[in-house]
């Protein structure tokens, strides 16, 4: 016996659905974009407010780790943040630059006086950030912030660029991330606190020629960042903070280093301007911070207008980026 089909009451009798049941399958998707709107705007109401009158944390006695702090930003931000009264831990595979970043933060104190300490490691290989961190943990007990800025600078035309090249700027610029995390990550999970910086780049925004390697690790550690955070998201009560830097490009003139030549209508930022504005953002607690900041604006916009439209806006304000 055939079961006996029921009336579908939502539908009229021509098949169409009710005038009601329509709306009421819509409210929910309704309801959600109104709450959506409303939340938008006090969401702009209160950064308005933190720009005025911001809430800052503060990093005296806070063990703050830095890779890359053998020159250049990574250096710079030791500087700053030993100013600040943190615990530096300085990291780099330059063994006498990473010496000397601490030790002019030591300025010769030793022992428990010294503000500093200093690790000969390459962040692109799995086994040296393992020792590395077993070692910090060892001494310093643990990592309150993690700043993963380790980096390699360089410019050609992709078909200039050898195989090696590309390989070890994927590598340092991007999977030591992942190494990196997989090492300090699990211990501030443990202790449900921390805050993990990355240093990304204005390319992770927008596109230019001769720097297709450079750009695509920097587009990784901004994909990595904004997925690394939702994942820490999903759990309702984390407090592991995260941070992506997007400096514009560095005038290195300072440190007698050139990566590239740039010709840019945008003034280049200076390195101490960027150390500066990344803690900042750290004590803000800041998802996000580009130098200068109207660029991630502009950068935004870009994504919206027509192909058109954006390739005329990047030809007028272009940076030209050659070898150098």
């Amino acid at each position: 016996m055939e079961a006996e089909q029921r009336p579908d009451n939502r539908s009229s009798s021509n098949g169409q659905q009710k005038p009601l049941n329509i709306v009421l399958d819509y409210l929910p998707m309704v309801t959600k974009v109104v709450v959506g709107i409303l939340h938008s705007i006090y969401a702009f109401i209160n950064l308005a407010f933190l720009s005025i009158y911001p809430e800052e944390k503060s990093l005296k006695d806070k063990v703050v780790l830095v890779t890359g702090a053998g020159r250049g930003l990574g250096r710079e931000m030791s500087y700053q943040l030993a100013k600040e009264g943190a615990k530096v831990v300085c990291v780099d595979i330059n063994a006498e630059g990473v010496k000397e970043t601490a030790d002019v933060i030591n300025g010769g104190r030793t022992g428990a006086d010294a503000g500093a300490d200093f690790y000969t490691t390459n962040v692109a290989e799995p086994s040296q950030v393992n020792e590395l961190a077993k070692a910090v943990e060892e001494k310093w007990g643990k990592v309150d912030v993690l700043i993963n800025n380790a980096g390699i600078v360089a410019s050609a035309p992709l078909m200039d660029t050898t195989d090696e090249q590309i390989k070890r700027m994927i590598d340092v610029n991007l999977v030591s991330h992942f190494w990196m995390l997989r090492a300090f990550l699990p211990a501030m999970k443990k202790r449900n606190e921390g805050h993990i910086v990355a240093t990304s780049s204005v390319a992770a925004f927008t596109c230019a020629a001769n720097i297709v390697p450079y750009a695509a690790t920097k587009y990784g550690v901004t994909g990595l960042m904004a997925s690394l955070r939702e994942e820490l998201r999903a759990d309702p009560l984390n407090n592991i903070k995260t941070t992506t830097i997007h400096p514009f490009f560095l005038d290195s003139a300072p440190i007698n280093v050139k990566h590239w030549d740039v010709k840019s209508t945008l003034p280049i930022v200076s390195i101490p301007q960027v150390a500066h504005a990344a803690i900042q953002g750290i004590k803000r607690e800041d998802v996000i911070v580009t130098v200068p900041e109207i660029l991630r604006l502009i950068m935004q916009i870009l994504w919206i207008v027509p192909q058109k439209s954006a390739d005329y806006w990047r030809d007028a304000f272009s940076s030209k980026i050659n070898k150098a």
